[in-house]
């Protein structure tokens, strides 16, 4: 079996090869287009497993070589700290040492879901990043307006039904009229196109449409949420237990302990979307007037113990995940005694 690390640059990708034993059989360069990749894995003889690390030219190379190759592993480059802190940090070293460890089996793969959820993936991200533009418009409308003097809270702002009257006022103020169109202009451009990429879902999710109707009978769960989970989460079973789950879905603990001294703290990584569903949630859980749910009751009981409100939240965002996770896992809807029985 041989060992093939590819280090990958939008024109050019540095290959090397180690043998069985571990020794370095020979590198080259060539370029990243199909023709040359296929033509050096046919060149290889014999068995013969690459790994690359994870990138946006990733996707792109594995589906060229994967025919050719035994095995292809594209791995988390922020585990490889041979090659992030290595003090020889180049293409040439950084092919090298992919291949050094495949060879000792030291690479953590990357998960990569069906064809279906990917796709599902790609729209939620979309609509994300849309939803994040819409909000970065509206803020820097906003921020026009409290530069020239002009004090607006709510939601009237944004609303095409006050429009004429804030730019009134703006004028009134000698203010930049044509400026604050423009803002005005790219804020509802953001407005149609997170309204398209909510259309775009809508298309997506049709294998899926059981799923989703499961999951919106959740509290604190609607169509976005519910899109975002299975996108992650896929059939429940990514992973085997609750502890990986909340560190994936950013609300684990954080700790630094030595010897039963130290501090723990909520995570600061894991997948963004999945802690902003599940996080917004347990804010819906908690803000709602009737106690008519047991996540609700369960709340309500932890802020009569006394129980720090932003722990009882992330609490909260965890019960959430994991009855989403049941969920998917059992085809069913959301009961309040599985509140009980998923601690």
């Amino acid at each position: 079996m041989k060992h093939i690390g590819f280090d990958i640059d939008s024109t050019t990708t540095h290959i090397s090869v180690f043998s069985d034993r571990g020794r370095e059989l020979k590198h080259t360069k060539v370029a990243t287009r199909e023709a040359d990749l296929v033509a050096f894995m046919m060149s290889v003889s014999g068995p013969k497993q690459v790994a690359l690390e994870e990138s946006q030219m990733a996707d792109f190379v594995t589906r060229i070589i994967e025919p050719h190759a035994t095995k292809v592993i594209r791995c988390l480059p922020q585990h490889n700290r041979l090659i992030s802190q290595s003090e020889q940090k180049c293409d040439r070293e950084d092919a090298r040492n992919l291949a050094e460890l495949l060879y000792l089996n030291k690479l953590k793969a990357v998960h990569h879901a069906p064809w279906a959820y990917r796709q599902l993936r790609e729209g939620v991200r979309a609509y994300w990043t849309a939803s994040r533009d819409l909000a970065r418009a509206k803020s820097r409308l906003k921020a026009f307006y409290l530069f020239n003097g002009v004090h607006c809270t709510g939601e009237k702002a944004y609303s095409s039904r006050y429009r004429a009257g804030f730019i009134q006022q703006i004028e009134n103020r000698s203010g930049n009229k044509q400026l604050l169109e423009q803002l005005y202009l790219h804020m509802d451009f953001c407005r149609t196109r997170k309204a398209a990429h909510i259309k775009i879902l809508k298309e997506l999710v049709p294998c899926v449409h059981q799923e989703v109707r499961y999951l919106k009978t959740h509290p604190g769960i609607g169509f976005i949420g519910s899109c975002t989970l299975i996108a992650y989460l896929e059939n429940g079973w990514r992973f085997k237990n609750k502890r990986k789950l909340w560190r994936y879905c950013g609300v684990g603990v954080r700790r630094h302990e030595s010897a039963g001294k130290g501090r723990r703290g909520a995570s600061r990584k894991g997948n963004r979307y999945l802690k902003n569903v599940v996080m917004t949630a347990a804010a819906a859980i908690a803000a709602r007037r009737k106690a008519d749910n047991a996540l609700t009751r369960m709340w309500r009981a932890g802020v009569e113990a006394g129980i720090p409100v932003d722990r009882l939240k992330r609490n909260l965002a965890r019960k959430v995940a994991v009855l989403a996770q049941r969920s998917l896992r059992f085809k069913e809807g959301y009961h309040d005694d599985r509140v009980v029985t998923t601690q």
